[in-house]
């Protein structure tokens, strides 16, 4: 029973709703019919509500839609008396964000974002980002198993190119630093003080590549005010062993030091099929990470944090598989092999001056390696295999921020930051020929080399933000940032081989450098295909570039608190990707070659005017937001909601496209203009005084507005899937406007719960179980699904880049002893064991459907201890 009872004078109590009840009156009916309530007044004095809300959607889009807001917010401005109901003195606890680079609290933050501590992270069995998924609104996230990289899309915006040359649209930081490159968001998600999802465009302050939306994790910090720890043991399925473990211990008054650690590993997913070779199943997770964080304050107006990680990733990756049969079965001739490691260093020093002036320093420092080897056909007679034989990758960044103390009427901030990348990468694959010895060693099979030796990029960007407060009630905000972004290859090259030998070590023996072949290994080298002499490898494009791009983009907000518990916002912003270097676009020789013909290529490939860039444009958006965020019922409600807008120009879209030499490359191109509108909802609301009911919820509407291209994933037979989207004028191009953005359902939402039983021994048993759904998603821009394929019309063919429409569930039992420091959790995800596409795979050869998947059913248990 929940009663609703106001402000009182002398005369006693004088309830809300007795008074206005005859103007609201069918509003408040409305509300009530719709979230399943039963509703009547008792003595004049309040009014009862009757009976649990089973539809708690309803009842949220009825608070926005039967106009009851200002009649809340009247009632939450009163002084209202301790609840009378089941869940007297329950309040939903407060989260503190840093999503506007201040210290705010999630409500009062004008920006949509989710936010989640380390307990509600484990309570979703949250150990990467990937598993964020569906409990964010509009987060989509696919594997590729090529890189072993997480692909993160907000609200249908991120990225399918996890290379050297590609940028996220998604920003990764972790305390305050940033992550270039995709695989940067692979690390694992333990010992956080918190993890925030910011959707949609955030330029100013996040800056670089951030027109998807950011992610913020914060580790948790070494603190001065005790020992402190907990360590935390999973057992399940597929062999699963996961150990966490973290200990805080001051070393005086002024100095702290805190270690933490994670380890998880479990069996591959991926059955190989008679005749494969025998290995390392695919889907195999063996993830490390350690962490060593220090904190000193000598004064109280200086502090300075610093922490060391290191993160290693040797699992086999995923492979995807065909459909038709088993989904999670394949035919295997290259087992998975994965050697990935990050080292990261981090830091901030913060001082305050006399006035209330904050100077803080931000600095990072990420070296990452990785080997890898995987299978390319799923098949047993054919062979082909890729890897990255050595791909490194440096990172070097500053900033500098200053900003005023947080309660002046006019708070401002100004900063500088500058970051630098370097990369180095050897990739090489080997493409299927006729020719087999036993089906397994290659013959004359062709091979590709991707050799970048010297691949990178300066960024240095200024900005600047305030926010007045106009009176008690109304805030306007605004912001500029200036980023001007440097991109270089320094003689990188595409190479085409027409027979190779394999190495044991997987790796091919290959020539050192990409000017010449010193051993004459494979028989001297060609500088294109045209002057090429039996044997002969040659040089099938030139990457070098070095093209430029500035941009200044701004934001504009208006807030305004409609109580002291509902704060409304409205909000422009306009942002910018930097452009990127594209893979094998660049101008190739045709004719004799010496010094004059290179210098000409590279020419060309920085011309923008001549059509023939290695580069592809910068992606530009504005966005248009209106937001509403509010506690009800005593704050036993918690409704956040937001509309938005947004228009994206020259859209960067990346597929793979295997080119006429057979060179295969993850090819960018600018879709003309995408518009993308969309509704996200979130909720949580306290049940009697045990319960306690979470939901998020994302409606999208993203299109392509203008996109022309070719059919980059199946080629010649690429109208064969796509009949109705040919362009009479230009045989080659497929016009793809009007189709829907790749992982940007029409609908998705999540509804969870969770209700503490108290057992007679006084220990407490929760169980929680939460249901996700999510309406079809496409893979391609191509939209194909159940268009008709032609003379491949495979009985599978009709969902060739789609995933029909699912929904799933995940299901636990945690248990509390009284008076302890210790509990234990039995859990059970994807409890139907559904068959959920995550992505398309790489189609190689015939256009064959083939899928990466979303995780099996998991189940196993988890002891957690905690000290202090």
């Amino acid at each position: 029973m929940l009663v609703l009872i106001t402000k009182s004078d002398k005369a006693g109590l004088q309830p809300y709703w007795v008074q206005p009840y005859k103007q609201i009156g069918r509003q408040l009916r409305k509300l009530v019919a719709l979230s399943g309530w039963r509703l009547h007044r008792q003595q004049d004095r309040y009014l009862n509500v009757n009976k649990f809300p089973l539809r708690p959607l309803a009842l949220f889009t009825s608070l926005l839609l039967t106009g009851t807001l200002p009649a809340l917010a009247q009632a939450q401005e009163s002084e209202q008396q301790t609840q009378a109901g089941d869940n007297a003195e329950r309040e939903i606890e407060v989260i503190s964000v840093t999503a506007t680079k201040r210290v705010t609290t999630l409500r009062e933050t004008p920006l949509a974002v989710t936010a989640f501590d380390q307990k509600t992270l484990d309570e979703n069995h949250v150990l990467q980002l990937d598993d964020l998924q569906g409990i964010v609104p509009s987060l989509q996230i696919a594997q590729n198993g090529t890189q072993n990289t997480p692909m993160v899309y907000i609200r249908g915006i991120g990225s399918s190119d996890q290379t050297e040359s590609g940028d996220p649209a998604v920003a990764f930081h972790i305390d305050g630093v940033y992550s270039a490159r995709s695989q940067g968001a692979s690390a694992l998600m333990f010992d956080l003080e918190g993890a925030e999802i910011l959707r949609g465009p955030q330029g100013t302050l996040f800056g670089r590549n951030a027109t998807g939306g950011v992610v913020n994790l914060h580790t948790a910090k070494a603190r001065l005010d005790g020992v402190e720890g907990n360590a935390e043991v999973t057992l399940g399925n597929y062999d699963r062993k996961a150990v966490r473990a973290a200990l805080n211990m001051p070393l005086s008054e002024t100095f702290a030091v805190r270690v933490a650690a994670a380890s998880d590993q479990s069996e591959g997913v991926v059955d190989f099929l008679p005749g494969s070779a025998l290995g390392d199943k695919y889907g195999s997770t063996d993830l490390a990470a350690a962490r060593i964080s220090t904190f000193y304050q000598p004064a109280d107006n200086i502090d300075w944090t610093f922490s060391y990680e290191n993160f290693t990733d040797k699992g086999t990756g995923q492979i995807p598989t065909l459909t038709g049969g088993s989904d999670r079965s394949s035919y295997v001739q290259e087992p998975g092999y994965n050697d990935f490691q990050i080292d990261s260093l981090r830091t901030r020093i913060n001082y305050r001056f006399d006035s209330g002036v904050e100077a803080s320093y931000i600095g990072g420092y990420t070296d990452s390696s990785r080997v890898s080897v995987w299978d390319r056909t799923w098949s047993l007679t054919k062979y082909e295999w890729g890897g990255c034989v050595e791909c490194t990758h440096e990172a070097v960044q500053h900033e500098l921020q200053l900003k005023n103390a947080d309660g002046e009427q006019l708070q401002w901030m100004v900063g500088y930051f500058y970051f630098k990348e370097n990369n180095l990468t050897h990739f090489d694959i080997v493409h299927p020929g006729n020719d087999y010895e036993g089906g397994k060693t290659p013959n004359k099979n062709l091979w590709s080399t991707y050799r970048q030796p010297d691949r990178g990029l300066l960024s240095n960007s200024l900005y600047a933000q305030s926010t007045y407060h106009l009176n008690d009630d109304w805030r306007l905000s605004a912001g500029l940032r200036y980023t001007k972004d440097e991109r270089w290859d320094r003689g990188g090259r595409n190479i085409m081989c027409p027979d190779v030998k394999r190495t044991e070590n997987k790796a091919l023996t290959v020539f050192p450098n990409n000017a010449a072949d010193p051993s004459n290994l494979l028989g001297g080298l060609a500088p294109n295909k045209f002057l090429v002499q039996p044997g002969q490898c040659w040089v099938d494009s030139y990457n070098d570039t070095s093209p430029e791009w500035d941009k200044t983009t701004g934001m504009a907000r208006l807030e305004y608190d409609l109580s002291s518990d509902i704060m409304m916002y409205g909000s422009y912003a306009t942002g910018f990707k930097s452009g990127t270097i594209q893979d094998g676009g660049s101008y190739k020789g045709t004719g004799p070659f010496d010094q004059a013909a290179l210098n000409a290529i590279i020419a060309a490939n920085n011309d923008e005017a001549a059509g023939t860039n290695a580069y592809v444009a910068p992606e530009e958006n504005q966005s248009i937001e209106f937001g509403m965020k509010g506690m009800f019922f005593d704050k036993s409600l918690q409704l956040f909601a937001t509309l938005f807008s947004t228009e994206y120009t020259d859209l960067q879209v990346t597929s793979n496209v295997v080119t006429a030499t057979g060179a295969d490359l993850l090819r960018k191109t600018n879709a003309g203009k995408a518009t993308i509108n969309g509704l996200e909802l979130e909720g949580r609301y306290l049940v009697g005084s045990n319960g306690e009911l979470s939901m998020s919820a994302s409606v999208l509407d993203a299109k392509y507005d203008e996109f022309l291209t070719t059919d980059s994933k199946y080629g010649a037979d690429g109208k064969l899937f796509n009949p109705s989207a040919g362009v009479a004028s230009q045989p080659n191009l497929l016009d793809f406007s009007g189709n829907k953005l790749v992982l940007a359902p029409e609908f998705s939402a999540s509804l969870s719960y969770e209700h503490q039983i108290g057992l007679r021994s006084g220990a407490t048993l929760k169980p929680r179980a939460r249901l996700s759904y999510s309406s079809e998603v496409w893979f391609d821009p191509a939209n194909r699904g159940d268009r008709p394929a032609g003379f491949r019309n495979l009985p599978f063919a009709a969902d060739i880049d789609r995933q029909d429409a699912y929904s799933k569930l995940d299901l636990s039992l945690s248990y509390e002893p009284v008076n302890a420091d210790w509990s234990l959790e039995a859990f059970i995800n994807n409890v139907s064991d559904r068959d959920i596409k995550s992505d398309q795979g790489r189609t190689h050869g015939d256009p064959v459907p083939n899928y990466m998947w979303q995780a099996p059913r998991t189940f196993g248990v988890r002891f957690n201890v905690s000290f202090d």
